[in-house]
């Protein structure tokens, strides 16, 4: 928790800091989406939908480059649908997770290019089964999640616009070593907003 106390005001410092020094720094407000999916559970597709919001902000470090800081709340996981095998006997996972990410943005034109990595805390989740129901109690998760990101932003207006992202967990979302390897794979769909 230490991590996400430290980057809370991080956040809130630079975001201070960049309505006195709006040369250097911008922030922006973050809302949308994710459609995820998790790799081991043998669901197929990104049929998990949660929210994705929070907020940014950057600092300009030349007419083209930005590094990036964002404080979300993001849901990820994943959602059993019509065309999955009975093989599986996952129904769905629900992970809510405090992100971090930190990563450079490159600008040419209307569109700003990112990559980088991000810290998740994850601070609740559920597992409910096909057959059995609920069966959180029988997981263990890690509470820390490191991911890669690499995205693309487009802006309608200079102080709006809409990103698209991916990003894939480095390492297994399941405590217990002897557990099937469960990774998660996001779509983020954002809009951003300038302030």
């Amino acid at each position: 928790m230490q991590i996400i106390k430290f980057s809370a005001i991080l956040f809130c410092l630079m975001l201070c800091t960049s309505t006195i020094q709006a040369q250097r720094f911008n922030a922006s407000i973050l809302a949308g989406f994710n459609l995820s999916q998790i790799d081991g559970d043998d669901l197929i597709g990104y049929n998990r939908l949660g929210l994705n919001l929070g907020g940014k902000v950057a600092a300009v470090l030349t007419e083209r480059l930005e590094l990036n800081f964002e404080l979300l709340y993001s849901q990820k996981g994943s959602n059993r649908n019509r065309t999955d095998s009975f093989r599986s006997t996952f129904d769905d996972i629900r992970l809510n997770f405090v992100e971090v990410p930190v990563y450079i943005s490159f600008s040419d034109w209307k569109f700003k290019i990112n990559a980088g990595m991000s810290y998740g805390r994850l601070i609740d989740y559920s597992v409910n089964d096909f057959v059995e129901g609920d069966v959180t109690e029988s997981f263990d998760f890690n509470s820390d999640i490191f991911s890669f990101i690499v995205g693309a932003t487009y802006y309608f207006r200079e102080d709006l616009g809409l990103n698209i992202r991916w990003s894939n967990t480095l390492s297994n979302i399941q405590a217990d070593p002897d557990a099937t390897r469960l990774i998660d794979r996001t779509i983020g769909i954002r809009f951003l907003y300038q302030i």
